[in-house]
């Protein structure tokens, strides 16, 4: 039946063909690589999920392959002689931030978490394991959470001018 209503239109048939070596070509392009790769399941954007629910303004957060990149901007610092040392509390905190408030199973599983805090010419750049991070959500003590820090982020601060 249906053979036969394609043999009384082979216009149609032709067309359809051409449509469908136009889509063909398209995906070599990559016009549709974006979107395979939103629908591709990571890690990464499991714990951006519900992490994204719950960030500051402040915040953008995007995923790089498997691993989760987060951006904090710092607008005003009340004390310009400790700006060093409010902008590593707040490396800290936004850390801590995101250990508790991603899920851990998924967070275990990103490769890195890339932090850069931002506050107007200085940066502080900084990368630690998903695996690592997830201890950081059980640490309650200040001393343990810093010592865990300091043996597990590597950080690199920029100045630009």
């Amino acid at each position: 039946m249906f053979i036969k209503s394609l043999m009384k239109n082979p216009i149609l048939v032709i067309g359809i063909l051409f449509f469908v070596i136009f889509l063909f070509n398209l995906q070599k392009k990559g016009y549709f690589s974006e979107r395979s790769e939103k629908l591709k399941a990571t890690s990464c954007r499991a714990a951006l999920v519900r992490l994204n629910k719950v960030i500051p303004n402040n915040w953008k957060s995007s995923c790089e392959k498997n691993s989760i990149k987060v951006e904090v901007t710092i607008q005003q610092v009340k004390d310009i002689k400790l700006i060093k040392q409010v902008l590593y509390r707040e490396l800290a905190n936004s850390l801590s931030f995101i250990a508790k408030n991603s899920p851990g199973d998924n967070l275990e599983r990103t490769d890195y978490i890339i932090v850069k805090i931002k506050y107007k010419k200085y940066i502080i750049n900084s990368l630690t394991t998903g695996k690592q991070i997830v201890k950081l959500s059980s640490l309650k003590h200040i001393k343990l959470i810093k010592d865990h820090l300091k043996q597990t982020v590597q950080v690199q601060e920029v100045f630009t001018e």
